[in-house]
């Protein structure tokens, strides 16, 4: 079996189509979530993210949703052996397919990004990893729809493409509050978190860089994941 090990719960991947990676890890450690509302993650994988959202919230719900099934499986595995399983159930779905009366004060997505690349052999790789599945348009429109008036969307995206998302999101009135440019090693920009809201707001940009050039983890990602890295880095 495979179990990927945090401080207050482990990750079991022997099914979901994608494993827990530093895109997650990135994403789920810079949001910090209200203590209170509803959270929608949107391609939820093994689940990763929805937990490490929910081990920082005291009251949030949270509903994690993913097209493939044994991914979904996995999550729910994964929730019902926390500590918060009463406040994060894995549902099987498309989002674009997806219905609901209820607005998210926090909506999360580690979406496919692959936008021009070859079509993954495997299927189910494919569609977590490729814009096919779920165009990114569609992802920020019906985001930006369910989302509550003082609500965030955040997600990640390959840095080279983040301003122009920045700009197709100000015509849907989602305005980038934060952009932070992740760096795989010094000069290497290789990631970027993006947080959005309909409120207007002045972006803060800032910066992280993953690893030395030595390969170290840097003090500043040790410092960002200390809560939950259950090994020392």
């Amino acid at each position: 079996m495979s179990v990927f090990r945090f401080k207050e719960f482990s990750i079991i991947q022997d099914r979901s189509a994608m494993k827990v990676g530093t895109d997650a890890m990135l994403l789920g450690a810079f949001i910090q979530p209200n203590q209170k509302g509803n959270c929608l993650e949107i391609g939820t994988g093994t689940g990763v993210i929805s937990l490490m959202i929910t081990q920082r919230s005291s009251e949030l719900k949270i509903t994690a949703l993913d097209i493939d099934s044994e991914s979904i499986e996995e999550a729910n595995q994964n929730f019902n052996n926390s500590p918060w399983k009463d406040r994060v159930e894995g549902v099987l779905g498309d989002f674009l397919e997806y219905s609901t009366s209820q607005k998210y004060d926090l909506i999360v997505s580690n979406p496919p990004y692959f936008e021009n690349g070859l079509l993954n052999e495997s299927k189910r790789k494919a569609s977590s990893r490729h814009e096919a599945s779920l165009p990114l348009i569609d992802l920020f429109q019906k985001s930006c729809f369910l989302l509550t008036e003082k609500g965030v969307f955040v997600l990640i995206l390959p840095s080279q493409s983040a301003s122009k998302w920045i700009d197709k999101a100000l015509e849907m009135n989602l305005n980038c509050f934060k952009e932070i440019t992740v760096f795989g090693k010094p000069n290497l920009p290789k990631r970027s978190i993006l947080f959005f809201s309909k409120e207007n707001k002045e972006i803060i940009r800032e910066v992280l860089i993953i690893r030395n050039l030595d390969n170290t983890y840097t003090e500043e990602y040790k410092r960002l994941t200390i809560d939950f890295h259950g090994v020392e880095l």
